[in-house]
Parts: C-alpha cells; sequence; structure tokens
C-alpha cells in the first residue's frame, strides 16, 4: 500500500510496554492481554495515519514534533520522521512526561 508509514520503536518504549503489561498482568493476565490488543491497534493505525495523535499542550514538546496518542490511561509519545512513525514513549496519563522526555 502506497501510503503506508513505516512503525519504528525505540527500545525505551519497548521497555515502556513490557514493564505496563507486566504491571497489569499482576492483577490480570486476560486484562493484559485486552490491553496489548488496545495498544496495537491504536499504535498500527499510524501506519495510515500518522497526524491522528493531537499535538501536545506542552509547547517543549511540541517543538520537538511531538504528537500523542491517547490509549486507555496511557499516552503514547511519538514523531513522524519522513515515511516513518518512531515510538518514542509509552507512558502512563499521571505521569510528568514533561520531565521524562
Amino acid at each position: 500500500m502506497p501510503n503506508k508509514y513505516n512503525l519504528r520503536y525505540l527500545s525505551i518504549a519497548q521497555d515502556d510496554l513490557v514493564s505496563i503489561l507486566d504491571w497489569i498482568a499482576q492483577d490480570s493476565a486476560s486484562r493484559a492481554k485486552v490491553f496489548v490488543d488496545s495498544v496495537s491497534n491504536r499504535i498500527g493505525r499510524l501506519e495510515h495515519h500518522p497526524l491522528m495523535g493531537r499535538m501536545p499542550r506542552n509547547e517543549k514538546l511540541k517543538k520537538l514534533g511531538y504528537r500523542v496518542l491517547v490509549v486507555e490511561n496511557y499516552l503514547v509519545f511519538y514523531v513522524q520522521r519522513g515515511r516513518a512513525v518512531e515510538i518514542h514513549r509509552v507512558l502512563h496519563g499521571s505521569r510528568n512526561f514533561d520531565e521524562i522526555l
């Protein structure tokens, strides 16, 4: 498909996802699977719609080219670079992401 963008996960974003899944699985393995499916589906849509995430309110993040995709209580921070979408972090919405990013 000609309009498809490549998805790339930074290793720290992969680590974020593993940590989130481990945390959720402590309570419920089935809930962890539901989350995996949900986040995979939402991030997967970026292959065709890289601008579907909103611009962050934070000016610093906006200037760095970040976009934010909301998946349940989590925020997926990503940047579009040419024909690629780079997933930088996946963080719980309650975290102080301004200091983390």
